[in-house]
């Protein structure tokens, strides 16, 4: 499909993932669960910027009955569209701004937009807004660095993009210091139902984009379904005498040996450590996602637990039986590489970040179609080693925040940003998000036959798009010319809920983890890469453990125990 739309969509999938800087906790269950790490999101209690301290989370409504749109029973799901309303719902009665100019700050990942003043798109932005949209557009490469250094000028523009977890991170001490506005003082309780699209915000973005317990920005947020389950081909399934999906560890064995079976010579199940261990193990034997915390306060690295050595015996099982990839050390690190071995037909199981990646007519479903009309696939949430769910990690559920400064002194004028904000967190089905994130209609894009919007093939046109990071995203799921897959998708995530396990260390800083981290993290790789292949004894856990307490995970543990202390603590006097 060539529209707007679909660069719209895939705008909307690339700021769901984190725009490729996916990191902690946003893959945990994927890639970084025993990797040595301590945390990387946001939340927590304690002291607080600004003057909302005391004040509860804001509350999320419900979605009201949307044309087009099927909700789904549990309010964190996103609705799903089989045709987006035409031209969509108002969701903004009222012009937000009260005219004079807005500065702002915030990320791109692409080339710097056209300007003002040849800019459609950011001219028709500014008229609905009743604002002079300043806008600083900063690459990604350097961000956090000119983040840094215009927090520490003084001179802060009235919305700044935070992201406090990645690249944003040298940043994040500056938040709890009075810098920006806890946000509570705004939007806590049901203050926040002033503003239709930020009441819409789900509990679990408010919650883990906190920091000290404060929001510090309105949280750009998306969905928690993102990574944790697979692809795979059904028909080497069936061919291999498993058409059924398995339902424990054993079938679950049984069931990979039936895809190696099926698929023929040369093609294997597994092709990344990923699958061989986090999914088909870690996730099977629902270890903790990252942590273990206790009913004393204590915490148990995953690396320390029963189900971590379980789960790599397993993959080294896999491993023996021949159901990896032997190049699986070279295309873990690589997935356009492993991407093209599941297209090509050479392996059965491919990581999804989501039912994005899966769904409508360029997802991998349709993909592996075009090479293989007669192919058939499927996916798999993990089976519990001894039935039932094993375990899927939740996304924290957000990436980044449009924060206001406390150098903002009127109050009046924090709630005029505010409503520039609603406006720009608008949900996909309504008018606001069609121009925030696909432009305007008639030079953007335009109506096909069948209801779809379709880009102008001006390459100047594109060029417009501006708002980045400011556009929270307005999750939904759509997929356009690919009837069944928005609820197919929908029902996907359903099923992943039901597995969702939460890391209890979200948000809590570890100083240690920030300077000792990465070094851990290549050592526990190290040796589960080699018991996995056999390089080295499964004995070798032990030392693993102790290399990784004595190398500062110890040090790691007793922060973040301390941290989530002064949580509680918190949390307590506030009650």
């Amino acid at each position: 499909m060539t529209s707007e739309l679909d660069r719209a969509l895939r705008r909307r999938d690339l700021l769901l993932l984190g725009a490729g800087a996916l990191g902690g906790a946003v893959l945990s269950g994927c890639s970084s669960a025993g990797t040595g790490t301590g945390t990387s999101g946001s939340g927590g209690s304690g002291g607080s910027g600004g003057s909302g301290g005391g004040e509860p989370l804001p509350v999320t409504v419900a979605r009201k009955a949307i044309p087009g749109a099927h909700l789904s029973a549990d309010p964190a799901i996103p609705p799903a569209f089989e045709k987006l309303p035409r031209p969509g719902y108002r969701s903004v009665p009222k012009t937000p701004g009260s005219g004079g100019d807005v500065t702002s700050f915030t990320i791109t990942w692409g080339a710097p937009p056209t300007p003002l003043e040849q800019n459609v798109w950011h001219q028709a932005v500014n008229k609905v807004l009743g604002v002079n949209l300043k806008t600083t557009i900063v690459p990604a490469q350097s961000y956090g660095e000119k983040l840094v250094t215009t927090i520490a000028s003084g001179n802060l523009p009235d919305i700044v993009t935070n992201e406090p977890s990645y690249r944003g991170r040298a940043a994040r001490k500056f938040l709890p210091q009075g810098v920006f506005y806890d946000l509570r003082e705004f939007l806590g309780g049901d203050k926040v139902k002033k503003y239709a699209n930020l009441a819409l915000v789900p509990q679990y973005a408010w919650k883990n984009s906190r920091i000290s317990g404060a929001v510090y920005g309105v949280p750009c947020y998306r969905p928690q379904a993102i990574g944790g389950t697979v692809t795979y081909r059904q028909d080497w399934a069936e061919k291999g005498g498993m058409p059924d999906k398995p339902t424990n560890l054993d079938e679950l064995f049984a069931w990979l040996k039936a895809m190696k079976t099926g698929g023929g010579p040369n093609t294997y199940p597994i092709a990344t450590i990923d699958v061989a261990f986090s999914f088909c193990g870690l996730q099977v034997y629902r270890a903790p996602v990252n942590w273990r915390l206790h009913k004393d306060g204590s915490l148990t690295k995953d690396l320390e637990t029963e189900e971590y050595e379980h789960a790599l015996a397993f993959a080294n099982k896999l491993w023996k039986a021949g159901l990896i990839h032997p190049n699986v050390l070279t295309l873990t690190p690589n997935p356009a590489q492993y991407h093209g071995y599941w297209s090509a037909g050479r392996v059965a199981i491919l990581n999804i970040n989501g039912p994005e990646q899966y769904y409508g007519v360029n997802g991998a479903r349709r993909e592996i179609l075009q090479r293989d009309p007669k192919a058939r696939t499927d996916v798999l949430v993990p089976p519990g080693f001894d039935g039932g769910h094993g375990i899927v990690p939740a996304d924290l559920g957000y990436y980044g925040m449009l924060s206001i400064p406390t150098s903002v002194k009127d109050k009046g004028r924090v709630e005029e940003l505010l409503r520039v904000i609603d406006y720009l967190a608008a949900p996909l089905g309504s008018r606001e998000w069609f121009l925030t994130h696909m432009g305007v209609e008639g030079h953007q894009w335009k109506y096909d036959a069948n209801g779809v919007p379709v880009a102008s093939t001006d390459p100047k046109v594109g060029a417009e798009s501006f708002l980045s990071l400011m556009a929270i995203p307005g999750v939904g799921y759509y997929f356009p010319n690919a009837p069944g897959d928005a609820v197919k998708a929908q029902q996907l995530v359903e099923e992943m809920s039901k597995a969702f396990a939460q890391d209890p260390t979200a948000g809590i800083d570890s100083a240690t983890y920030f300077t000792k981290g990465d070094a851990l993290t290549a050592l526990v790789q190290d040796y589960t890469n080699g018991i996995i292949t056999g390089r080295r004894p499964m004995s070798s856990l032990a030392e693993m453990r102790k290399r990784w307490r004595s190398g500062g995970g110890d040090q790691i543990r007793s922060e973040l125990e301390k941290g989530l202390a002064a949580e509680k603590a918190a949390r307590k006097g506030s009650s």
